[in-house]
C-alpha cells in the first residue's frame, strides 16, 4: 500500500466502498467528512440578503440528516452550496478550505437525497460539479477532494500534483487517501465479521 498512487488507492477505495450498502456507503462518507464540518460551522457571515438558513444552522441540519432525521434538505444544500461558491472567490487559502468543505458536504446531500437540490442563485442553471470530476465514482469524487482539504490544501488534481511538487504537498493527500481507505476498509470488515457472506444489494 505505501507503493500505491493516487488514482490506484482511490479505485481500490471505490471496490472497497462498493461492497457496502448504500446507507453504509453515505455513513462512512460522512464520517471521513466530519471533522471538516466544524470549519464550516464556524463561519455566521451572511453571504444573502434572505437566507433560509444560517451556515451554522445548515452544518446542524446536515448532522441530523446524517443521523436519519427529517430535514429540508433542499435549505441545506442552498446554503451550503452558497458558501462554497463564495468561499471559493476569496483569495485566502483557509477560506478555500471552507469552500471545498462545504462543496463536499452539499455533494454528500445530492447522494443522500437521491436527486437534484437546490442550490445557490450563482449556480442555478448550470450542470456544475460540486467536486472534481476525476475519480470513478461519486463516493470517491468526494473522497478525491476530501484528500486535499483534509490535509489543509487547496485542491490540485493528481497529476498535476506529481508535476508542480513545489506548489502542493501530493504525499500529504496520499496519507489522507491512505487513512480514509482504512476508516472505510474497517466498515467494510466488520460487516463481514458479522456473518454477511456477500456484499448487500
Amino acid at each position: 500500500m505505501a507503493d500505491t498512487t493516487y488514482d490506484e488507492l482511490l479505485g481500490i477505495i471505490d471496490e472497497v466502498a462498493g461492497r457496502l450498502a448504500p446507507g453504509e456507503r453515505l455513513a462512512c462518507l460522512f464520517g471521513v467528512m466530519s471533522p471538516l464540518l466544524d470549519r464550516v460551522e464556524r463561519e455566521d457571515e451572511e453571504l444573502s440578503d434572505d437566507p433560509v438558513l444560517s451556515t451554522p444552522d445548515a452544518v446542524c441540519e446536515l448532522r441530523r440528516a446524517a443521523a436519519g432525521e427529517p430535514v429540508d434538505v433542499d435549505a441545506v444544500h442552498e446554503q451550503l452550496t452558497e458558501v462554497g461558491l463564495c468561499y471559493s472567490e476569496d483569495q485566502d487559502p483557509e477560506r478555500h478550505l471552507v469552500s471545498q468543505s462545504a462543496y463536499a458536504a452539499a455533494a454528500w446531500l445530492r447522494l443522500l437525497a437521491g436527486r437534484k437540490l437546490r442550490t445557490t442563485a450563482g449556480l442555478e442553471g448550470e450542470d456544475e460539479d460540486l467536486v472534481p470530476p476525476f475519480a470513478p465514482s461519486a463516493f470517491t469524487r468526494i473522497v478525491d477532494l476530501l484528500a486535499w482539504t483534509r490535509s489543509d490544501q487547496m485542491y490540485f488534481h493528481w497529476e498535476d500534483a506529481i508535476n508542480c511538487p513545489e506548489d502542493c504537498d501530493l504525499p500529504a493527500a496520499i496519507r489522507e487517501l491512505q487513512a480514509m481507505h482504512m476508516e472505510i476498509s474497517c466498515v467494510s470488515s466488520q460487516r463481514y465479521s458479522c456473518g454477511s457472506s456477500s456484499p448487500a444489494e
